[in-house]
């Protein structure tokens, strides 16, 4: 039996063709309806990391920032990967399901890009919320285009007000919020803070001896962190305890005793933090 093939100039065919044109156009982001058009060609969210910013549902929260608690210095880092630059100010919300709306202070909230993820280019800027906002200091408005802007180079995104889903991108359309797994998304935080349990425990037979534990990193830091004590934990016939020998893949921690006996340091919940 020979093959058969649709006539072009049919009326269906040429209609249908048109549809497929508009879903597949709507995927590559060319009309902003890649979602609708993903819904229509029975394909799945596509993860692509095209927004640049982390944690931009603001769900993820390492330190147990409370909201509406003032920041005691500049810059100081609340909700993963967004800080306030004035110290006194703060950030509001409420709990994350699976989404926050956080509302940032007068001196606005902030996130740095990391400039090895800016190729160069025109950026969108995306958000929910009645929230203003800048990129580098520029006024942007809700679904508006950056100037191009130099690759490798540290971007700021500031908001200032109620935020939602933000999203920073490559190109001149918005699309549909990009939704990655809640713990994909924190092993991105991770990069800049993360927090650890650390120990060392030995049995001393006078003042002044030492022990040390080797802290394996779970996600390899942007730079060499800055460790410090998180919460601390128990400690007994410890002269010192200390942090020492910081890569980008872990650190060292060091205890001598204060006398014979039993000497530990234990449960420390420490944090490194490698934040821009």
């Amino acid at each position: 039996m020979a093959d058969t093939y649709p006539n072009p100039s049919n009326a269906t065919f040429r209609t249908a063709i048109g549809a497929l044109w508009d879903y597949v156009t709507g995927l590559l982001g060319a009309t902003g309806n890649a979602a609708e058009a993903r819904v229509a060609l029975g394909i799945g969210p596509v993860i692509s990391f095209r927004n640049l910013l982390i944690n931009g549902n603001f769900a993820i929260n390492q330190r147990a920032y409370v909201s509406g608690a003032n920041t005691t210095g500049a810059n100081q880092y609340t909700l993963d990967r967004w800080r306030i630059p004035t110290s006194g100010q703060n950030a509001t919300f409420g709990a994350a399901s699976p989404d926050r709306t956080v509302t940032f202070p007068a001196s606005g909230g902030e996130q740095v890009i990391e400039g090895a993820n800016i190729v160069g280019g025109v950026y969108t800027l995306s958000w929910t919320g009645a929230a203003t906002a800048t990129v580098n200091g520029a006024a942007i408005t809700n679904g508006g285009n950056t100037a191009s802007l130099p690759a490798n180079t540290n971007v700021t995104v500031k908001f200032v007000g109620a935020v939602g889903q933000a999203q920073f991108e490559l190109g001149t359309v918005p699309t549909p919020f990009e939704r990655r797994p809640v713990s994909f998304e924190e092993l991105l935080c991770r990069r800049y803070f993360q927090l650890v349990y650390t120990g060392v425990r030995f049995f001393a037979t006078g003042a002044g001896q030492g022990a040390s534990a080797q802290v394996n990193l779970p996600v390899v830091m942007r730079a060499t962190p800055t460790v410090a004590t998180f919460t601390a934990g128990s400690a007994g016939n410890a002269a010192t305890f200390s942090y020492v020998a910081a890569t980008i893949r872990g650190f060292r921690l060091e205890l001598s005793s204060s006398s014979a006996g039993d000497s530990f340091a234990f449960d420390f919940l420490t944090s490194a933090s490698a934040e821009l």
